[in-house]
């Protein structure tokens, strides 16, 4: 099959790594894989994972230029499959597949627009617009969760299109690479905060408003204001973007800079390195898709907090911990509770790790996604 995934972005973060897991797995499957997206550090993921690879920047919510670029490019080289990822890339792209004749249009928005943190009169149209398009001329609308499917539904998605795929992951490189990162937590502790032995809660994000990096860190202030704390215990966020600067100014003025580091933005390769740094994972997100980071840390049998979306709590089901999102109290007794409880939560981490082994695997997830492009193509696509 010749596939093209096309996405608006050009930095790392959750939807990104979804696409470069489908790169790969398509390409391992013996298909031609087709990539157009913004120049940056995933436009390289893709070309060094096997993909063809396109940068090109989507001006405005329809661009002509973009979409006449598309169709020109899909004739040539004979696509059969188009995957698009987000709003401006779905509405281009569908516009483009239909314009060139082709008949598989895969399209994907990962976090609902009614959850996106917006302008509310921006969103109804955003959800107007992107209901229409998707069902007049996609083939299949993907949802990550049943959750998300029915959420889908309510912004008028006809049920009909839609397909829930769980996102996957690679546990057995996770944990090969985790192994390889088996000193680091000592060296990290000796070289920024020069000290021996410490707790360590962590959060893998990129840094934006719907992640909820500054409830993380309010509520981290608030543990040590309400309990005694025995011990050293530690913050570690991983990951950089727009909001690093306020949530630094933050940690400055709750005068955390001695117990709380910033990675700043790094390499995929480097997130098993946080990993291994951690003794328990918080997920603060305020609106999420799936969470890929979650099952991540599921993978890694950390001890997990996660905001209680209802997505989370599916993924997750009865293997992790949950606070009220938002709710930067509720999260600091919850870090304090699994603190002092720390050496008896080894069960919670081993059926999270089983979990992911069973309904997570990327195994699963390439075959799911290979035989519906396979289904859709013997179809003739809608």
């Amino acid at each position: 099959m010749n596939i093209l995934y096309v996405l608006n972005s050009g930095e790392p973060g959750g939807m990104e790594v979804h696409v470069l897991d489908l790169v790969k797995g398509m390409k391992q499957r013996g298909n031609d894989v087709f990539v157009w997206c913004k120049s940056g550090a995933v436009s390289e993921w893709y070309k060094e994972a096997g993909a063809y690879v396109v940068n090109m920047d989507i001006k405005s919510d329809i661009d002509l230029g973009y979409i006449i670029s598309l169709v020109k490019f899909i004739k040539q080289h004979k696509i059969q499959i188009l995957h698009a990822h987000e709003l401006k890339a779905v509405t281009n792209t569908l516009l483009a597949g239909f314009l060139s004749g082709v008949k598989v249009r895969v399209t994907h928005t990962h976090t609902p627009i009614s959850e996106w943190k917006i302008n509310a009169l921006k969103q109804k149209i955003n959800l107007f617009g992107y209901s229409i398009i998707v069902n007049l001329l996609s083939s299949v609308e993907i949802c990550l969760t049943e959750s998300r499917k029915n959420v889908k539904i309510k912004e008028g998605i006809n049920s009909k299109k839609l397909c829930v795929i769980g996102n996957g992951i690679d546990l057995d490189k996770f944990g090969a690479q985790l192994s390889s990162n088996s000193n680091t937590k000592k060296e990290l502790l000796k070289k920024v905060f020069n000290i021996n032995e410490a707790f360590i809660f962590g959060f893998i994000a990129r840094m934006t408003e719907e992640k909820g990096h500054k409830v993380l860190v309010e509520a981290f202030s608030k543990l040590f204001l309400r309990h005694n704390i025995n011990g050293n215990i530690l913050l570690v966020l991983a990951g950089g973007g727009k909001l690093e600067r306020d949530v630094k100014e933050q940690i400055e003025t709750l005068g955390l800079s001695n117990k709380v580091y910033v990675s700043g933005v790094f390499e995929e390769k480097d997130k098993y390195y946080y990993y291994s740094l951690l003794d328990a994972f918080i997920f603060p997100t305020l609106a999420e898709g799936f969470g890929i980071v979650l099952i991540e840390a599921m993978a890694v049998g950390l001890p997990i907090i996660s905001s209680d979306l209802e997505v989370l709590q599916e993924v997750g089901d009865g293997t992790i911990l949950f606070f009220e999102a938002g709710n930067s109290d509720d999260l600091a007794e919850k870090m304090y509770d699994l603190y002092i409880r720390r050496d008896k939560l080894q069960n919670l981490g081993i059926s999270a790790k089983e979990r992911v082994r069973e309904l997570y695997s990327m195994d699963r997830f390439v075959n799911n996604y290979e035989n519906l492009y396979i289904n859709l193509l013997g179809k003739g696509g809608m």
